[in-house]
């Protein structure tokens, strides 16, 4: 990440963890997208989640090859009601997104080469001496137990020409994914409105 976007990011953390803190003492129902009483991983109604997470995003991931640097791009997500899909679409073009059955796959996960994400494609990072941010933490900040996050698969094209990956919703606001390439890179993703 960025030097400018690790403070950002902290200082959304720190004001994500006032706002569920709050809630919380307020008796205001849980994150209604990721909550461990009502959806299990793979096991949620996208009738109820499909609306809540349909709209446009932002996401982050870091850049590779020619495009070094963090890559800011805009995503859209749409509820289909008549047939209970949701599709994601970018630069002009729509997928599925398909839920994740069976339990969610871990994020930061290379399953191309079968092994763990190289660090230096994580986008969510701490600064300094802290260790390095961790998933589960961004999740519980949502007021999220991870393995209760809706999780979609995703595909755009075929062969020598396709990308996809994985999408995991921690709240309404708040995605985090990990997506590769038929160039063999694979970078994590913050995604969020």
């Amino acid at each position: 990440m960025t030097e400018m976007a690790g403070p950002a990011l902290a200082r959304t953390a720190a004001l994500l963890l006032i706002a569920t803190a709050t809630s919380a003492l307020a008796g205001e129902p849980p994150n209604p997208v990721c909550h461990a009483d009502v959806h299990r991983a793979g096991n949620f109604d996208l009738r109820q989640i499909g609306p809540l997470i349909a709209g446009t995003w932002t996401e982050s991931a870091i850049g590779t090859s020619v495009a070094i640097g963090v890559q800011e791009s805009t995503l859209e997500i749409i509820y289909d009601r008549n047939r209970n899909r949701l599709y994601l679409g970018s630069d002009g073009i729509q997928t599925e997104l398909v839920p994740v059955r069976g339990g969610n796959k871990p994020l930061r996960f290379d399953f191309v080469r079968g092994e763990a994400m190289d660090p230096q494609f994580y986008m969510l990072t701490s600064t300094g001496s802290e260790p390095p941010a961790e998933p589960f933490e961004w999740a519980l900040v949502q007021d999220c137990q991870i393995a209760s996050a809706p999780q979609f698969e995703w595909q755009f094209g075929t062969g020598a020409r396709r990308s996809d990956g994985i999408i995991s919703f921690f709240s309404a606001n708040e995605a985090m994914g990990t997506k590769r390439n038929s160039a063999r890179g694979v970078r994590e993703q913050l995604i969020s409105r």
